[in-house]
This record gives C-alpha cells, structure tokens and sequence, in this order.
C-alpha cells in the first residue's frame, strides 16, 4: 500500500477490479448522479476503460440522452439507466435497483450523487435553511448511499475477489460557514465510510471501501455563481473525474484525490489555528451568500 502522501505517485488500481465474465462480456460500475457532473465524467472515464456502466439519475429523458452520448463515444461498453430522485426516494426504489443488478457482475459503486441541489441557494445562512431543505439534503447526499450500499454490498462481497464501493464525500466535512446543513450531511458521511471500511477489513473482505474527499469543482451547480470560475483550485469535472480513478486500489480509507486540494486543505485545515481557517473560508463565500429572508 503506497503511503497517502504519495499515493499521487502510483498507478491507478482500478484495473483490478476489471474482470470478463464467461460470455466475454466485462465487468460493471453503478454511478449514481450520472447524469452531468463529476458523475458524467466518471461514466465517461469507465466506459473508456472497459468497464459496462449503470448511471442513475433522477430525469429519465435527460438520462436517456446521456446514454446514447455515452454509447456513441465507448461502442465497446454497454450502458444502461435506472431513474430515482434521491432527494425524495423510497424503499422502493432502492430494492429496484438492487433488482436491476442481481443478473450483473457488478464490481464497482461510485456513490457520487450529493450535493446542495435542494438548497435555493448553494450557500445560505443556516437558519435560512428550511426544514424541507434539509430532509431533502439529508436524503440526497446519506440516507441514498448508505441505503443503496446497504442494498448492494452483500453482492460485492459475495465474489470474493477485489470489489469497489467509492464515496464523493467533501471538505466540508470538517464543518465550514454557509454550508452548516451541507457540512453536517458530509461530516455524518466520512463518519459512516470509517465505520464501513473498519468492518470490511475486519472481515478480510475483498471490497474495498474507499472515501475520496472532492474540493470546490467546477460543475453545473457552481457554474450558476458568476462569483465562481473554473481554475488551478477549481479543477472542471472532467479533470475531477480522472483524479478520483487515479487514486482507487490502493487500500486506502479516505484520500483527497486532486493534489492541489491536498495542499489546499493541509494549510488550511493542518497548519492554521481553526479560527484563523474559518475565518478565511468564510470570507472566501461571503459573496455568495444568499441574503437572509431571500
């Protein structure tokens, strides 16, 4: 296992998990939130490596749309749709799709879907912040990946050979101004992916359990904000995407997959007193606060 400081360094491990079945078919990813975003970009990057990939996204039609580009840009994979609103599921849809990947030799779960979509604005005072917001802020970014998880691991670790569950989880996770609701969800997150990775090497299991801690990126969501623009420290989906796959199979737990964000976070939250960081991230969001009674 290379040490966290130079996993950077490493060739990425996902070929592992690559494996043809005895039909000559390949082997399967779920990515969830796939239909734009960082999600989009990791079907992308999947299909172009081999891999058959389900993406799961809330709209069917757009949905639809993003598998045919997919399809016409990797003829050799195979991808194919599942619909469910994260934000509102329900038992139900978690057993579908559970349903759809009994029949598939599904080797790798990207539990990318999250975010602050429910949110009227992506950062906002907390007490601005509705109840109906937050249910749905806590449904779209844990209770859908710990119970799609729940759902699905006993499949990823019946093969006994190298499996992947890998979880977007944020820096906010520490607990940053304007994003209180948002941090709590991504704190209770990172809680729950130690927990799980614990167990699993507890158990000598073969599915490795891997959290990839994902900096400010510049997706559809960010790009609403005329105070944010895509650069060194706000890397684009695309370039998100491939960082995230470079850093998988190594056995790690947790790992901050863009390099600069690496940086980023080691000064800020390893180096600065605490009031010092918040201080600074705060200033850095003020202007994108959404004002109070909005």
């Amino acid at each position: 296992m290379p040490l966290p400081l130079l996993h950077w360094f490493y060739p990425s491990g996902l070929p592992k998990y690559l494996r043809t079945t005895p039909d000559g078919g390949a082997s399967w990813a779920l990515v969830t939130g796939a239909s734009d975003g960082i999600g989009l970009a990791l079907s992308h990057e999947l299909g172009a490596r081999g891999f058959n990939v389900l993406i799961h996204g809330r709209n069917e039609s757009k949905l639809s749309r993003v598998r045919e580009e997919l399809a016409a840009a990797h003829p050799k994979s195979e991808f194919r749709t599942v619909t469910a609103d994260a934000s509102y599921f329900t038992p139900a849809d978690i057993d579908r799709i559970a349903a759809l990947v009994t029949d598939l030799p599904l080797t790798v779960l990207i539990n990318n879907v999250g975010g602050t979509a429910p949110l009227s604005s992506n950062f906002k005072h907390f007490e601005s912040t509705t109840p109906t917001e937050m249910t749905a802020l806590y449904s779209l970014n844990v209770q859908f990946p710990l119970q799609l998880t729940r759902a699905l691991l006993p499949q990823l670790a019946a093969q006994q050979k190298p499996t992947l569950i890998v979880t977007c989880g944020s820096a906010a996770h520490v607990g940053q101004p304007y994003v209180a609701a948002y941090s709590g969800c991504k704190g209770a997150l990172h809680a729950w992916n130690r927990a799980l990775f614990a167990e699993q090497a507890e158990a000598k299991s073969a599915v490795e359990v891997l959290e990839v801690v994902v900096g400010p990126t510049y997706t559809q969501q960010l790009q609403k904000d005329p105070n944010m623009k895509a650069g060194l420290m706000m890397p684009t989906a695309e370039v998100m995407a491939k960082a995230i796959l470079a850093r998988v199979g190594h056995g790690h737990r947790c790992v901050t997959p863009y390099f600069w964000h690496a940086v980023q976070d080691g000064i800020l939250y390893g180096l600065l007193p605490a009031r010092m960081a918040d201080g600074i991230v705060a200033g850095v969001l003020k202007p994108s606060v959404e004002a109070k009674g909005e």
